[in-house]
């Protein structure tokens, strides 16, 4: 069943690649220096971006994710444009008539599309690193379909530029996305710079446990931890649970992901690179993996994953208890991750941008 589905939606995905080859031949480049096209399905790695764009009188267009088409709307821009493929033909146009597109993640749009020279496109992806395999190191790609690899390849090589914040997230790059050395910008990343001087403390009784899991797209079933067993036998803490966004209709706090990050006393996660992030702030980190054979399996786990996680962690719910009350900091991640984290990304990716305008 599952592969019949599999064959149904690569067989629509070609159908769409086919639409949109034809569609580029009629949007002809019109490219002013001031235009910028930002691509948004992650709101924190962009916005940042948005705001410092906006200071510098560029003229904005917005491909916002659903979901954040309201949030995109209140943001004064140009124009915002909805990134269902319904509205396609507006998305070619804004990015045909744009010198410098920012984009957060893999987006099959642009593999049909061709591209100008005078062109910059700045991937700032959607992580502060990266401890499961991804793009051609997926376990989940057939890497035998010659016409997949293609797609994929056509996709990452629209990028110009990676936004990076250590050598380890450039060898990932290198080896996920077929980048090349020449393209790592080491400026840090432009959602860490919220970070800068951040220390919110809250008004709770009990100190914060934040359990933020990763996606897991290879299942329905959803793993939680239980709330009143968890405070239980923490008594200490208060468990509050930040799941995935593509995760719906389940009970996951609705606060922003950063600032429940600045806010916990320690972080619970497995294969998410909220840990990365998080180790910025130094707090103490706790990996509860009880799925690990099986995600390694079915999606891979790289080398850095082993590596940092050699500490705090549990693959039981026993483990966990025990190494949340202990909550010790696991020192060895932030200078892994963060060598060019200096707070000041959104500054050098403009000026940056600014000497090509």
């Amino acid at each position: 069943m599952l592969g019949s589905v599999n064959v149904i939606r690569s067989v629509i995905k070609q159908i769409y690649l086919s639409a949109l080859l034809i569609f580029n031949r009629f949007f002809k480049h019109n490219i002013k220096s001031r235009n910028a096209v930002v691509f948004m399905t992650f709101k924190e790695d962009v916005l940042p971006i948005i705001e410092a764009l906006k200071n510098e009188n560029y003229h904005i267009t917005i491909i916002a994710h659903p979901q954040w088409i309201e949030f995109a709307n209140n943001l004064e821009v140009d124009k915002v444009i909805n990134l269902r493929n319904k509205y396609v033909l507006q998305q070619l146009k804004a990015i045909k008539n744009s010198k410098t597109i920012i984009i957060d993640t893999y987006y099959l749009l642009l593999g049909s599309i061709s591209k100008s020279a005078e062109q910059n496109v700045f991937q700032t992806w959607h992580a502060a690193g990266a401890l499961k395999k991804f793009g051609l190191e997926d376990n989940s790609i057939n890497k035998n379909n010659k016409q997949l690899i293609k797609n994929y390849l056509a996709v990452y090589h629209f990028t110009d530029y990676y936004l990076v914040s250590s050598d380890i997230m450039k060898e990932v790059f290198i080896k996920s996305l077929d980048a090349k050395a020449e393209q790592m910008l080491p400026f840090g990343l432009p959602r860490l710079d919220h970070y800068k001087n951040k220390h919110i403390s809250h008004e709770h009784s009990k100190k914060m446990a934040l359990y933020v899991p990763t996606y897991r797209d290879y299942t329905t079933d959803i793993h939680t931890i239980d709330k009143n067993e968890f405070e239980q036998m923490c008594p200490n803490y208060e468990l509050i649970t930040k799941l995935h966004p593509s995760i719906k209709n389940y009970d996951s706090d609705e606060r922003d992901i950063q600032e429940l990050v600045e806010m916990a006393d320690v972080i619970i996660t497995d294969y998410s690179s909220l840990s990365i992030e998080a180790s910025i702030l130094n707090k103490p980190i706790v990996f509860y993996c009880y799925d690990e054979e099986k995600y390694d399996e079915m999606r891979g786990l790289n080398k850095h994953y082993y590596e940092m996680t050699k500490e705090n962690k549990a693959y039981d719910l026993d483990t966990l208890y025990k190494l949340v009350n202990q909550s010790k900091l696991n020192n060895e991640i932030k200078p892994m991750w963060h060598q060019y984290t200096n707070f000041d990304a959104t500054k050098k990716l403009i000026d940056f941008i600014n000497k090509g305008a």
